[in-house]
């Protein structure tokens, strides 16, 4: 698993926020399909029949892996047993699976004990981003690529989980795959 990168460069001075210069290519940002960011935790699940086999959380490298080149996160078994778990667990019971097929599916997990819940949802639930039909749902056709038009239009933004909450923010996907992300705070650092 990669980290998607931010499509806009960071002011390394300072408080580090984005600035004016992509990263991510503007043209094909523009052919791109916008969606919303979901705050929670990246989980993975492994489904076969319609039916949840493995549970997998994110993890991600720590102080003394990144200084010996380990930069990527990856995947690690979740522990139902675990209190730092068990939220996952809840989260994917409350998933319906009917219309999914066998894979392994990147999802983010969120709701009521989860990140704080910013979108106050009343149960946990899994946001199946890499299931494109699900990702299909959540798009975000009107979203702008300007650096300027992009700070003023995501404060405004509701989400497609709860039309009361705003969003975390955007991803663009092509080809089935994240190309770029851009976060509502990513503008507030700098």
């Amino acid at each position: 698993m990669e980290k998607i990168l931010t499509i806009f460069e960071r002011g390394w001075q300072g408080q580090k926020g984005v600035i004016d210069e992509y990263i991510v290519e503007p043209g094909v940002l523009a052919t791109a399909l916008a969606t919303e960011k979901v705050d929670g935790t990246n989980v993975r699940l492994t489904v076969r029949n319609h039916t949840l086999v493995r549970l997998e959380k994110r993890r991600n490298p720590d102080r003394a892996q990144k200084a010996s080149g380990i930069t990527e996160p990856w995947y690690v078994d979740a522990d139902e047993s675990s209190s730092s778990d068990k939220w996952l667990f809840d989260s994917a019971r409350h998933l319906d699976l009917t219309d999914i097929e066998d894979g392994e599916w990147s999802a983010e997990a969120f709701g009521k004990n989860i990140q704080g819940n910013p979108l106050q949802w009343e149960q946990n639930h899994i946001f199946l981003f890499s299931h494109m039909p699900t990702l299909f749902k959540h798009t975000l056709p009107d979203a702008p690529i300007a650096f300027e038009e992009l700070k003023a239009w995501l404060p405004r933004q509701k989400s497609t989980f709860n039309a009361e909450r705003g969003i975390e923010g955007l991803v663009w996907w092509k080809d089935g795959q994240p190309i770029g992300k851009i976060k509502l705070k990513d503008f507030s650092k700098g």
